[in-house]
């Protein structure tokens, strides 16, 4: 991040336009300063001063300052790749769709504020001073960029250090951030595959090269688990093998790999103060593994001089967010189109053989290593588990037990294990709060999410002091329907502390509507719906096509018998989200409420079909098309579904109600 001026701005404002679903923006300086004509959060034309630059390569972003202190991020970005690779030129984030002014993603919301969603992580010393009450910001940071001091923490010691202070450990640094080993070829020193913690150096990296929720103000001194929560590897973040689907950076992926495992740090292959790497192309690889070996046709299938035989092709196979810029999977997988064929997963090999099919690749697979079955056990059990197919909860509550498995790994099987609830399934969870890694403890407070809220907090107990801050705000989203007053007295404070930990979370990011929409669930848990509906109002003043506080307010107005108003913000969250199985689902149920079953269908209908993998969904077409006198119909709809979701109970107990009752016309 920089102030824009002549040595940080690389887009064209040489009076340059560019058109986006029928609008032009239009790029230019004057008197020495850079502006942007373009559509404001009305949809009208503006000037805007540009005041920041946000990143380099392979693109820029341009930030605007509004009076309250806001930093927008532009939807347009400039495109700093040379010409000849399609670069120089201005390009739209979301090219294939129209943001327009009232889009929850348009340039002006607080899905692209800076604040709260990006300026933490490309400065130094953030303080993001939002003033909830005012909604406005009175942001500070020490540096625009990234300096010494947002990984090293504050340098005063270390000054005293440098002169000659010698009795001030680790130079004087707050952190000190080191390889755990030194690479060497055929000689390498590495402990054997164990349960690898983060460590100190991933940590300080993975607070801004993760997907992860900050729970507070950052102290550089404390843990990545104090200070954040790490994304799990949930279905539309990654996929069922691991690999990244959605914008996740690195973290979340190379503390699957088996290099985090054996204790390869991030500077191992980054210089940390250069940004380049340690090595290029194969050599980097080959700082560990015997070129004998690996660097041969025998291993990569491929020409040494071809573009397969590079190592990064094959085993960390890149993909494209914003626009143009290929992000490598850092989880150093085996490439399987075997898992490709079989559970859809990307494949290495036809990312490149475009001309080819994912079954063509893994015929090649099988008659090279003779393996007819995914490498990774948890890529299946997690698709299955995602079908509901409860025929694979022992395997899965199996692979969480399992401590030769990356900890991230055994918590996604132990957070997927929560459709599948049992008395095995509860053992698990009680043996997995004593593990040593919070990703897993963390897992298991989310793997309690269908029991009973006093099962739950029986079960959670041994986490309401956890020592890492994610833990406690993990058990603290599984216990709000608890009120503190109705348990016994001996009970009460540390639920209570929890509670007030959990809300100070939540007002850290009050800023995101999120965060907003959270604490009005946690509020309407509690029995508070004046509280509840204020802080869904903030999400969508914050926000105002924000879904989950659309659904979520309609759902208030029900409860106080209030469906007209219901009814019209469902109406609006159809007509913005038409997409969305989730919005048509909760006005059809609404018209159901309302008397109008027959009208109903249709937007039941189209939410089992938007959201196919809802079984709930499915259930609730099929009952309503018998409700509404379409009994052949709404069996068979139920059938179908039965045999999509065999383990479903409530869908196999409804056909058998409706098969035992005569129909009545």
């Amino acid at each position: 991040m920089d102030v824009a001026d002549r040595q940080s701005v690389r887009g064209d404002f040489n009076n340059a336009t560019f058109e986006y679903f029928g609008a032009r923006s239009r790029f230019f300086t004057q008197q020495g300063r850079y502006f942007v004509e373009t559509d404001n959060a009305r949809g009208e034309l503006q000037v805007f001063p540009i005041a920041y630059t946000f990143g380099i390569d392979p693109l820029q972003q341009y930030l605007v300052q509004f009076p309250d202190g806001r930093l927008q991020a532009l939807g347009i970005a400039w495109d700093t790749r040379p010409a000849e690779q399609g670069g120089q030129r201005w390009f739209h984030l979301y090219p294939d769709r129209r943001v327009a002014h009232d889009d929850a993603l348009h340039w002006t919301g607080a899905f692209q504020n800076a604040n709260s969603r990006c300026a933490a992580c490309h400065t130094t010393g953030y303080e993001k001073g939002y003033q909830q009450a005012q909604d406005r910001y009175e942001t500070r940071w020490a540096e625009p960029h990234v300096g010494c001091e947002a990984c090293h923490g504050p340098g005063s010691r270390h000054m005293e250090w440098a002169k000659g202070e010698s009795s001030l450990s680790d130079k004087g640094l707050v952190t000190r951030i080191g390889a755990t080993w030194v690479p060497a070829t055929g000689a390498r020193p590495l402990p054997p595959q164990a349960d690898a913690p983060m460590g100190g150096q991933l940590e300080v990296c993975a607070g801004c090269h993760a997907r992860r929720t900050e729970l507070g103000s950052p102290d550089i001194a404390a843990s990545f688990h104090d200070n954040h929560a790490l994304g799990a590897l949930v279905d539309g973040l990654y996929f069922p093998d691991g690999q990244i689907r959605d914008e996740v950076f690195e973290a979340g992926s190379f503390l699957q790999s088996r290099m985090h495992q054996n204790h390869v740090t991030c500077s191992n292959c980054h210089e940390p103060h250069g940004g380049g790497l340690r090595a290029s192309g194969n050599a980097l690889c080959l700082q560990c593994h015997e070129p004998n070996r690996f660097q041969s046709r025998a291993h990569f299938f491929h020409k040494e001089d071809s573009s397969g035989a590079q190592c990064i092709a094959c085993h960390m196979p890149a993909r494209t967010y914003m626009g143009v810029d290929g992000r490598h999977d850092h989880s150093f997988r085996i490439p399987d189109p075997v898992a490709s064929e079989s559970l859809g997963v990307p494949d290495a090999c036809t990312a490149c053989h475009a001309n080819r099919d994912v079954r063509w690749a893994a015929d090649v697979m099988r008659r090279r290593t003779g393996r007819d079955a995914p490498v990774y056990a948890h890529a299946a059990l997690l698709a299955r588990a995602r079908r509901t197919d409860a025929g694979v909860a022992p395997e899965l509550l199996a692979f969480a037990r399992d401590g030769s498995r990356a900890p991230i790994l055994r918590a996604i099987a132990l957070q997927e294990s929560a459709r599948f609830v049992s008395v095995e399934q509860q053992q698990v969870i009680a043996e997995s709060l004593l593990a040593s890694d919070p990703l897993i403890r963390a897992a298991a407070a989310a793997a309690a999410t269908q029991l009973e809220p006093a099962v739950r907090l029986q079960l959670l107990q041994p986490l309401l002091t956890d020592p890492s801050r994610s833990v406690r705000i993990a058990a603290a989203r599984q216990l709000i329907e608890l009120r503190v007053a109705g348990l016994p007295e001996p009970q009460r404070p540390a639920l209570e502390k929890l509670f007030d930990e959990y809300r100070a979370s939540l007002a850290h990011n009050a800023d995101m509507p999120e965060s907003a929409t959270d604490l009005a669930l946690f509020h309407a848990a509690q029995g508070d719906p004046e509280a509840a509906a204020s802080a869904l109002a903030h999400a969508l003043k914050l926000a105002p096509k924000y879904l989950p506080a659309m659904l979520n307010l309609a759902d208030l107005h029900r409860a106080r018998g209030r469906d007209d108003l219901a009814e019209a913000l469902l109406d609006d969250a159809v007509a913005a989200y038409p997409e969305s199985g989730d919005a048509r689902h909760s006005l059809g149920l609404l018209y159901v409420r309302t008397g109008r079953t027959i009208q109903s269908v249709a937007l039941l209908a189209a939410a089992s079909r938007l959201a196919p993998d809802n079984p709930r969904y499915a259930l609730v077409h099929g009952m309503a098309l018998v409700e509404s006198g379409s009994r052949v119909a709404g069996l068979a709809v139920l059938e179908a579904a039965l045999r999509r979701f065999p383990d479903s109970d409530p869908i196999r107990e409804a056909l058998a109600g409706y098969r035992s009752t005569p129909a009545a016309y």
